[in-house]
């Protein structure tokens, strides 16, 4: 069964450039190199740009497992959490409902 997961966080002002590059970044690379992520969309506050909001869906705990050994995902870690004001904040969901698009463009 899949697992959604979110991850949420607020970024000093003075990282704000860097933290986006490296979730476009990041993005980017999870979209070309992770199948078994379904799903994974980041984004961000339009009012306070320095807070950010991260959903996912992993097929399975392999797919989580081998997300979190990735050379991109020790990259974020390294830019995004010493930038952060607190600690990350993950979630796990049940999903109880879904409607999805397969191409959307931003």
């Amino acid at each position: 069964m899949p697992i959604c997961m979110s991850a949420r966080y607020q970024v000093r002002k003075d990282r704000l450039d860097l933290c986006k590059k490296t979730v476009e970044e990041f993005v980017k690379y999870i979209r070309a190199n992770e199948p078994a992520t379904l799903f994974y969309m980041a984004m961000q506050e339009p009012v306070d740009e320095t807070r950010f909001l991260h959903v996912m869906v992993f097929e399975n705990e392999q797919a989580i497992t081998a997300h979190q050994a990735s050379p991109a995902t020790r990259r974020f870690v390294e830019t995004i959490y010493p930038s952060t004001l607190e600690p990350l904040d993950f979630r796990e969901y049940n999903v109880l409902g879904y409607k999805g698009a397969e191409d959307i463009e931003f």
